[in-house]
């Protein structure tokens, strides 16, 4: 046999003394399963001194390792534009995308009236997402993936990075004090998470807000590889809700202008019939006419003033149909958003009929 100095060893074939019997080598070989935890566990003890963030680094690392990301959440990872470091800790904490009923399980809202997306648990340190399948919010679940991951990020930090980061948060914020939508969903988070609001602020600037400054892009470039990609799917999916909201809104107005216009004009067109009503008795009454001319004009004003009321509950009765004609399309755009509510995990906002 060579060896590395190219020296010639003396050695003893399998097949020399084949006139005795002889079995056949044992192949040595160990599970891997226990190959790995006994790795891992060695590992970890040797992270003693690294202290926690490295045990848990560890922990996080042994989790990727053995768990299989579903097609679904690969998808999410690719979607969102995960780093390498997205990936790792949205992967560490097994992200599961789940139908209505185990997500609600899941994920139970304690807001009445509520319905969310995803959740994290710090507990268990795991992502819950619901099983968007509207196609008009195509995207959406990419954003709450990394919303979600994002969660996991601030899990992980410690004390020191999280108080740098609290006052750029708290900046980005402010400057979103005029939109109501914001305010009102912050209000809603107090209520439900008492004690998060930075968490939810470095989830939700992260993916929503476009532009944040350098040293929150800086930060956040730790997770993403394009987060306008991710602001952008964002805005794709609020824009479907925010479309009805405009048209609904807009047709909302119209109607109660149009109503309104009804409710003169037909008012008007009431009082009309009555003088006319009162004026023709008035007139068939009358025994004092002078002349037929005379008759001829009071009959003539009579049925003028009556063509003229016709005309007017015609145009009352085209505004009325095209009233109902608007009411219909509001009825179908409320059908629409609370199918887009449904698709939300949301219960419908507005009655459909």
């Amino acid at each position: 046999m060579g060896t590395a100095n190219g020296a010639i060893e003396e050695t003893m074939t399998l097949f020399e003394g084949a006139d005795e019997a002889y079995s056949a080598p044992r192949r040595r070989r160990r599970g891997l399963s226990r190959v790995v935890p006994t790795v891992i566990a060695l590992l970890l003890v040797a992270a003693g001194a690294w202290g926690v963030v490295s045990f848990q680094r560890l922990v996080d690392q042994y989790t990727v390792w053995t768990f299989t990301p579903s097609a679904a959440t690969e998808s999410i990872a690719d979607g969102s534009r995960m780093t390498a470091e997205g990936r790792f800790l949205f992967f560490a904490s097994k992200p599961a995308v789940e139908p209505a009923a185990l997500f609600d399980s899941s994920c139970a809202s304690e807001q009445e009236g509520s319905g969310i997306l995803g959740c994290y648990l710090p507990t268990g340190r795991t992502i819950h997402l619901f099983d968007v399948t509207d196609d008009r919010l195509a995207g959406l679940e990419d954003v709450v993936g990394a919303h979600e991951m994002l969660h996991a990020a601030w899990d992980r930090m410690n004390t020191l990075d999280r108080q740098q980061l609290i006052p750029e948060l708290e900046a980005a914020a402010s400057r979103l004090a005029g939109n109501a939508d914001f305010t009102s969903r912050m209000a809603y988070y107090a209520k439900a998470e008492p004690g998060e609001r930075d968490n939810e602020l470095h989830s939700i600037i992260g993916t929503e807000v476009a532009s944040i400054g350098p040293a929150l892009e800086a930060h956040y470039a730790q997770y993403f590889t394009d987060r306008a990609a991710v602001v952008a799917l964002h805005e794709k999916s609020d824009a479907v809700f925010t479309d009805l909201q405009a048209r609904s809104a807009a047709l909302s107005t119209a109607m109660a202008a149009l109503k309104a216009e009804i409710d003169t004009e037909y008012a008007a067109y009431s009082s009309g019939y009555e003088g006319l009503n009162a004026d023709v008795l008035a007139f068939n009454a009358r025994t004092d006419w002078t002349s037929n001319a005379e008759i001829g004009r009071a009959t003539r004003s009579l049925e003028a003033r009556r063509a003229a009321l016709d005309a007017q509950y015609a145009d009352v009765v085209a505004k009325h149909n095209e009233y109902n004609a608007d009411h219909a399309a509001l009825t179908s755009l409320t059908d629409q958003t609370n199918e887009l509510y449904k698709g939300l995990n949301l219960q419908p906002a507005l009655p459909s009929k």
